[in-house]
């Protein structure tokens, strides 16, 4: 007896519903295919058919030993117009020919009795509305039970390109920040000024670049607090700089600010001057969250501008006891000179005589002069030839400001021996030597002339001059003439001048 009609409903009552793919389903010739008409199906298939037609997340069936395929409504949505409707009905290895390579073996082990198999986020190209796209995948395959073992493969996916794209932008653009920030930190480190960023009311370093931590002799600071690290810095302001540009938000500039710290804890404290500024950092909301130090070292620079400035005002100091002396001499000179031509000749010779311990003055800069040179400058022009003149001085140095005193001294002695005594011929010798004294120093001056001298006069200028330079140095001079020249013994102070005279400066008393 045929089986009636409400039994023929029953037998596909599992095909019902399932929107688009369930009417092609139900319309679809199966008695013309390898698997019959769905009455015949096993269970196990009509069961995953059901639940894949229902279902709004993409599925697909493999059945049987052609792998004929079954999809649903969700799983459409993936698929271009080259493989829908005619993937339904159709053997899994003539429609998926070109990614068979990749999904082949994974049909292939399920089918076996292997197992299961999950692929997430995996690259299956398809060809799909006219093109060969890349699209990422997650999915499974799952077997489907028969009788005599897996008749079928329940697959359950997802296309993810979208997301995958995503997470590749994201992973991009997370690349290309790290790689920003990687050389925002080779520029920070490399940059000639310091720089540090410090967080938080307590001011704890979260990064330093290398001119920073030269600065401070430090590498191990971050996560440590700015008075944690540099402690020695206390009393000096700049904690109380940091905590007032934390709390009003307001940026501070300092230029050429002394700091004194320990770079070394084992060292010496050391003086820098700094250029800096402490910016504050602040958060979307506005919030002062950390302050952003920046500056320069500026040591050399100050240091170099007070070098020069020291050097103006010792400028300006020996323009003004040169042009002192100058007018002294000139007094002196016109008292004791007969004609103009006697007061010009004197008073030239004797600038010259300040000229070339200037001289000495100029290259050593504001270092000691060797007394030797001063004696030399003015006693060269007699030390051509032979040994006329004899020098014997130890290593002695006289401060710049009694440097002028002693050569004019020494050239008050030279022109009178080159006028009257040993220098005045070519048989006379002079012999100059100097020895330390415990008070300071002395020079012994003595002159063989060739030729009895004449009864010695009274006391000139040039004695009183002498005397008066001498009293200048802080010393005394003793002036005689034996029976062969003049002697004179000279002692003077090598540190500071301590009398407060012009050079030239007559005595109290007679000569």
């Amino acid at each position: 007896m045929p089986p009636s009609a409400d039994h023929k409903l029953d037998q596909t009552r599992f095909l019902s519903g399932g929107g688009e793919l369930g009417a092609l389903t139900r319309a679809y010739d199966w008695a013309a295919s390898p698997l019959g008409p769905p009455g015949q199906w096993p269970q196990s298939l009509r069961t995953a058919v059901r639940l894949m037609l229902t279902s709004h997340h993409p599925m697909f069936i493999f059945w049987g030993p052609d792998l004929i395929q079954f999809y649903n409504d969700a799983y459409r949505q993936t698929m271009g117009p080259e493989r829908h409707p005619s993937a339904l009905g159709d053997k899994g290895r003539d429609c998926w020919a070109e990614i068979w390579p990749i999904i082949g073996p994974q049909i292939d082990m399920v089918m076996r009795g292997e197992g299961a198999t999950w692929h997430e986020d995996q690259l299956v190209p398809v060809t799909r509305f006219g093109s060969r796209q890349d699209v990422w995948w997650t999915y499974s395959y799952s077997p489907i039970d028969a009788d005599d073992g897996v008749g079928g493969v329940l697959v359950v996916c997802k296309d993810v390109t979208d997301e995958h794209l995503a997470r590749e932008a994201f992973a991009a653009a997370n690349r290309r920040l790290a790689d920003e920030m990687d050389r925002l930190r080779e520029m920070f480190s490399q940059a000639p000024g310091f720089m540090a960023v410090v967080a938080g009311p307590d001011h704890v370093f979260q990064f330093a670049n290398s001119a920073y931590l030269k600065l401070i002799g430090r590498t191990d600071i971050v996560g440590n607090s700015v008075r944690e690290v540099m402690p020695d810095i206390a009393g000096q302001g700049f904690f109380e700089l940091l905590d007032g540009v934390y709390r009003s938000g307001k940026a501070h500039v300092g230029s050429g600010v002394v700091i004194q710290f320990q770079p070394d804890p084992d060292g010496p404290t050391g003086q820098h001057y700094l250029d800096f500024v402490y910016q504050p950092v602040r958060d979307a909301a506005g919030t002062v969250t950390g302050i952003f130090v920046e500056g320069y070292d500026v040591t050399d620079r100050m240091e170099g501008e007070l070098r020069r400035n020291l050097i103006v005002e010792e400028m300006n100091h020996r323009v003004k006891n040169t042009l002192a002396t100058v007018q002294a001499l000139a007094m002196m000179s016109g008292k004791s000179a007969t004609t103009v031509q006697e007061f010009k000749t004197t008073l030239g010779h004797r600038i010259s005589s300040m000229a070339k311990t200037q001289d000495l003055l100029t290259r050593g800069h504001s270092r000691p002069v060797p007394v030797h040179d001063v004696i030399r400058a003015e006693l060269e022009p007699y030390m051509g030839a032979g040994e006329q003149v004899v020098i014997t001085c130890p290593e002695l140095t006289i401060a710049p400001q009694g440097a002028v005193s002693l050569g004019l001294l020494v050239h008050e002695l030279t022109t009178n021996a080159a006028k009257y005594g040993a220098l005045s011929g070519p048989k006379g010798t002079l012999a100059v030597r100097c020895e330390v004294d415990p008070a300071g120093a002395r020079l012994i001056w003595r002159e063989t002339c060739p030729s009895k001298l004449p009864q010695s006069q009274p006391p000139g200028f040039g004695t009183r001059l002498v005397q008066g330079l001498a009293r200048d140095l802080g010393g005394t001079a003793a002036m005689g003439f034996g029976e062969m020249g003049l002697e004179a013994v000279i002692t003077f102070r090598l540190g500071e001048r301590s009398s407060p005279g012009r050079p030239g400066e007559e005595p109290a008393g007679p000569g």
